[in-house]
């Protein structure tokens, strides 16, 4: 079993004498209180009880208290991995140090905790410019509004930022005026809802499929759009999905991701850590940490951390890099950089998929 499941299993023995515990409680305060209601009863046969259920709990709190001690030996024994051979003091050092306090500040001016940003800038002596602040607090402030089902100060954003919006061809505009839309049919003030759909108009030419729909759900205001087709035009979920819609507008406007780099950062090293761990011995009789800009092994992030598109050479099945990018030949098929050279015989190259020869400087490099 690995460390994780033992821990689980010590932890499950902990809780489960926990539970003893409280029970044996429990009973005590109730025959306290049986007694206490009813001054006419036998109160040795009741304080016998209590005895024995204080012995119980005696003994009980002395098996909880041997679980939690062997608890903690656990811990020492299980989770004694050393990361320091993973780790490279350079990015911490420098500039870098900088990044990454910059990193921590806009991690936490995303999550709202404003006060954690200033103890912390306090205690690092990081300089964080009030301007960079500002536009936080404000995204803060909105998504709460948001969560509380208030669209007023999104929809004010938007009016304000509505040429960047559509720039971008953004439709949180329209998806914020449908939300306000569907408010009042879930409140079932149809005339309210037919007069708030002349503001929806404008929005014809390019979101008609949805305003149609919208428009026929009125017909069943009366008995309840939930329980008509369009019941999911008041599933509680198009709550949840307009704060991240709002969220990855807004951080897009600041020229920022929509989800904390910081985050992803750590998330990603922990994905990649238990690949690294199982060829630590390796790394480090080899010295192959720190000889490249990559890792010595290949891990596989997921999708979630998949940013931009790849290109493994399928002649020498590696990944393309910055010196060695992914060149174009003349027939149209695509080899690596370092797959050109190696293939290129007195000044030619013969195509591995296809018989035409070309010369090497006609190929050309791909840009993903």
């Amino acid at each position: 079993m690995d460390g994780i499941g033992i821990l689980k299993k010590e932890f499950s023995k902990i809780e489960s004498k926990h539970k003893e515990l409280e029970d044996s409680l429990s009973n005590v305060e109730d025959l306290i209180t049986a007694v206490s209601r009813n001054e006419d009863l036998d109160t040795s046969w009741y304080l016998t009880q209590v005895q024995s259920e204080l012995s119980s709990i005696s003994a009980s709190h002395k098996d909880w208290h041997g679980a939690i001690s062997r608890f903690g030996k656990f811990i020492d024994k299980q989770l004694t991995e050393n990361v320091s051979s993973f780790t490279n003091k350079d990015l911490v050092t420098g500039r870098n140090i900088q990044l990454l306090h910059q990193l921590i500040c806009e991690h936490f001016l995303r999550q709202g905790s404003l006060e954690l940003v200033e103890k912390f800038l306090s205690e690092s002596g990081y300089q964080l410019n009030d301007n960079k602040k500002r536009p936080f607090v404000e995204l803060n402030q909105i998504v709460a509004a948001l969560r509380n089902r208030d669209l007023k100060p999104a929809l004010v954003w938007c009016e304000v930022n509505r040429t960047a919006l559509k720039n971008r061809n953004s439709s949180l505009e329209f998806m914020l005026h449908r939300l306000n839309f569907i408010s009042l049919i879930e409140r079932r003030e149809t005339s309210a809802a037919l007069q708030y759909a002349q503001i929806l108009g404008q929005y014809v030419s390019t979101h008609k499929r949805q305003l149609q729909k919208l428009m026929g759900c009125l017909l069943y205001v009366t008995n309840g759009v939930e329980n008509s087709p369009y019941h999911d035009i008041v599933d509680p979920h198009n709550w949840v999905e307009i704060c991240d819609m709002f969220t990855k507008e807004a951080c897009s406007l600041m020229g920022l991701s929509k989800e904390s780099p910081l985050s992803i950062t750590v998330d990603a090293g922990c994905k990649a850590l238990p690949a690294l761990n199982s060829i630590r011995q390796v790394m480090e009789a080899k010295q192959l940490w720190g000889l490249k800009d990559e890792l010595p092994c290949e891990v596989e992030l997921g999708p979630s951390c998949q940013f931009h598109s790849i290109f493994a050479c399928p002649i020498l099945r590696a990944q393309s890099t910055k010196t060695n990018p992914p060149m174009r030949l003349e027939c149209g098929h695509v080899i690596s950089c370092d797959a050109l050279k190696r293939l290129t015989i007195s000044n030619k190259v013969k195509c591995p998929y296809c018989p035409q020869e070309t010369s090497p400087s006609e190929a050309k490099e791909i840009y993903f």
